[in-house]
């Protein structure tokens, strides 16, 4: 027989079929438990790394001290709550320290010279704005909201204003 081979090729016989040894089931085993492992405790190590420079980062750009020029505009701002200086450079309005401040406006309170109230108010409960149903209005009574008034009366010409009741 006569192939496109150099040497000749040794057919086997049918009837011995398959080979019937057991793979090492063992050692692929433990070879993937090792390389599961193994990737597990890489995906940690890089997560935690990760999580390490960032966290770095963040306090490096964000955290950390500010700047000279945000402590020197805060040094300002806390000596101006203290002391009296002038507040335009043409001399017209000064700026009073704040518990001097505070001190004059409670005595504006208690003399009543404020324009708005210094003391809290509660509001008067509302009362409901339609009768019962299937009552008729009383005759001085306002007409329901969105409702045109009735034709005899003296705003029936009148257009009703949006968010008035």
């Amino acid at each position: 027989m006569t192939t496109k081979y150099d040497h000749e090729v040794a057919h086997h016989d049918p009837h011995e079929g398959f080979d019937h040894s057991e793979p090492a089931t063992r050692k692929i085993t433990m070879f993937v438990i090792v390389s599961v492992i193994t990737l597990v405790v890489t995906i940690m190590a890089l997560q935690s790394y990760f999580e390490k420079i960032w966290n770095e980062a963040v306090y490096e750009k964000v955290l950390s001290v500010p700047g000279e020029e945000v402590g020197d505009l805060r040094s300002l701002s806390n000596w101006r709550l203290d002391h009296y200086e002038y507040a335009d450079p043409s001399k017209t309005r000064v700026r009073i320290p704040y518990e001097r401040a505070k001190e004059l406006f409670l005595a504006d309170q208690a003399a009543g010279k404020t324009f708005y109230p210094g003391k809290p108010t509660e509001p008067k409960p509302e009362e409901p704005a339609t009768p019962a149903a299937g009552a008729a209005p009383a005759a001085g009574a306002a007409p329901a909201a969105g409702a045109a008034p009735a034709a005899g009366t003296p705003d029936a010409g009148k257009q009703p204003e949006a968010g008035k009741k």
